[in-house]
């Protein structure tokens, strides 16, 4: 007796019938009966098998979803308040995973939301303490003046790698405030991931040329040819790259940006910027982007930019998190 084909969603059809069960692209699994069972042994036998390749397949994509694809140390990943409350931390986990962001530097508003995600995945997660209480403090946080306190309290709970990401524009990088920050850095041995224009990201790596300064977003909008200018006068600063768009416009690398990245490889890095919940939810995507214009670069030069560089920084290097 002939059972009819079994509909596999996405995939071709399985036939099933008294002597084969044929599952798409998992030939291996292709089991023979005796003619002699009777058909309720046939029936329950091939939705045996049929659940435990569906559970083995399954197993197999969750084993190894990014396997042959380029691994990714993301440098900008935000776990903010408003995020935490639709996505718990092993589901925010599993999701950097399921990209392949093997590591990523991580902040949070409130903090609390990096200290949360660090124990879920250390391996994984290296944090960076955000000035933030609120996101009302991101208008105001450079001056005032129990900060440094509040940072150092922090400072002693987790191993955090660096201060960021925070917001600051023009003369607001140089309050006092700021400048006790920068100092706290310095003394911390921590490096700062900075949101910032033109001008404010000068004063801060002026304010203290030994400290290791990312520039978010590359500024945003600052031109190229600036970036080569202001990365070959102040060596201890790291161009992060969320959001720029005009890296591979139409998915093609731009003739600009692969000559800057070949001739400073060891200075920019990637970032994905998850700083509201629907960029959690295209975090794949976002990954898959940055995949696309890295493979049109050397090999080597792709791996710093998507990987080592960061590591290097946060002083993590060594076999990829555990998956």
């Amino acid at each position: 007796m002939d059972f009819p084909p079994l509909q596999w969603p996405g995939y071709h059809w399985a036939q099933i019938n008294t002597q084969t069960i044929r599952l798409p692209c998992m030939s291996m699994f292709a089991l023979t009966y005796p003619r002699r069972h009777s058909f309720i042994t046939y029936r329950w036998s091939w939705r045996i098998v049929v659940i435990t390749t569906l559970t083995l397949y399954a197993a197999i994509i969750q084993a190894a979803p990014h396997q042959g694809v380029l691994p990714l140390f993301d440098a900008h990943i935000h776990y903010n308040q408003d995020v935490s409350d639709v996505i718990a931390p092993g589901n925010a986990i599993e999701r950097l995973r399921a990209a392949g962001i093997e590591r990523a530097f991580l902040s949070s508003t409130p903090t609390e939301g990096t200290e949360r995600l660090f124990a879920h995945d250390p391996a994984r997660i290296v944090p960076l303490l955000r000035p933030y209480r609120s996101s009302a403090d991101r208008r105001t946080w450079f001056e005032d003046p129990e900060l440094v306190a509040r940072l150092r309290k922090h400072l002693d709970t987790i191993p955090y790698r660096g201060i960021g990401e925070f917001h600051v524009f023009g003369a607001n990088a140089s309050t006092p405030v700021m400048a006790e920050m920068i100092d706290l850095a310095v003394e911390r041995g921590l490096f700062l991931h900075a949101h910032a224009d033109g001008d404010a990201i000068v004063r801060i790596v002026e304010r203290a040329p030994d400290l290791t300064v990312i520039w978010a977003h590359a500024g945003f909008d600052v031109p190229v040819t600036r970036l080569a200018e202001l990365i070959a006068r102040y060596p201890r600063l790291l161009i992060e790259l969320s959001f720029r768009n005009d890296i591979a416009p139409a998915g093609k690398l731009s003739n600009d940006w692969r000559q800057l990245f070949v001739d400073q490889p060891d200075r920019f890095l990637v970032g994905m910027d998850t700083y509201i919940a629907s960029r959690w939810a295209e975090l794949g995507e976002l990954a898959d982007e940055a995949r696309s214009w890295l493979a049109q670069l050397p090999p080597d030069v792709a791996d710093r930019i998507a990987f080592q560089n960061a590591a290097e920084l946060s002083k993590v290097v060594g076999e990829p998190a555990a998956n």
